[in-house]
């Protein structure tokens, strides 16, 4: 059970996610709106890096956390707010691209996309190479099927651990396995052309062998 809270305590920082639900449940709208203000930053970097576009992610956050009001009653204590949040959101970019029939955009690819897996940058040429890597793996991530993309940015940009992303997409821990190294391997082979086409760098930031390092070195 969640524990009753008064206002003063459900407005303060330090209020726990099951405090502020609670009083959202009992009627006090600005405890949900606590919840939006500790969660969407993060949700909405997270959305944007799956849909490159800023314009869209806001859409899409803002029906996710209105779809999440309307079923805050179904919310489950065992499962963490953020978890079940990502996972309306996942449905909400389902529905905002179906019915608009739109292709995810390019537009924020070089700003933003795929910063966790390329080094930062040292200069004006490797800026430009940054970016160059970055709107071929947006390129290559679009081509990908949606649940293979959903696990990859699950993993590799919110760094969810297996279990968190067997709760997300409702699978078992040995699907999540499996599907996430058919994903790697799929993106590996939309990137085989980009990379047989670059200039051989002694030191390139974002490999085939660098990505089976990252690999090893993260556990699950």
């Amino acid at each position: 059970m969640y524990a009753t809270v008064s206002q003063a305590e459900f407005g303060q920082r330090n209020a726990t996610d099951a405090q502020l639900i609670q009083a959202a449940l009992l009627g006090e709208q600005s405890a949900f709106t606590s919840l939006v203000e500790r969660y969407k930053d993060r949700l909405f970097t997270a959305i944007r890096n799956d849909v490159g576009c800023s314009e869209i992610a806001e859409d899409i956050v803002q029906d996710a956390f209105m779809r999440a009001f309307m079923k805050l009653v179904s919310f489950r204590s065992e499962s963490c707010f953020y978890t079940w949040l990502y996972r309306i959101a996942l449905n909400s970019r389902r529905y905002y691209l179906r019915n608009r029939h739109r292709s995810l955009p390019l537009e924020d690819a070089s700003e933003h996309c795929v910063q966790s897996w390329l080094e930062p940058e040292s200069g004006p040429s490797e800026s430009l190479e940054r970016s160059e890597e970055c709107v071929a793996v947006r390129h290559a991530l679009n081509r990908l099927d949606d649940h293979h993309r959903d696990i990859l940015l699950l993993r590799e940009f919110e760094g969810f651990d297996y279990r968190r992303i067997a709760d997300v997409l409702h699978l078992t821990m040995g699907t999540v396995r499996s599907r996430l190294s058919r994903a790697r391997e799929q993106l590996r082979k939309e990137l085989s052309g980009y990379w047989a086409a670059k200039p051989q760098d002694p030191s390139p930031r974002f490999r085939q062998e660098d990505w089976e390092d990252r690999q090893l070195s993260l556990t699950a």
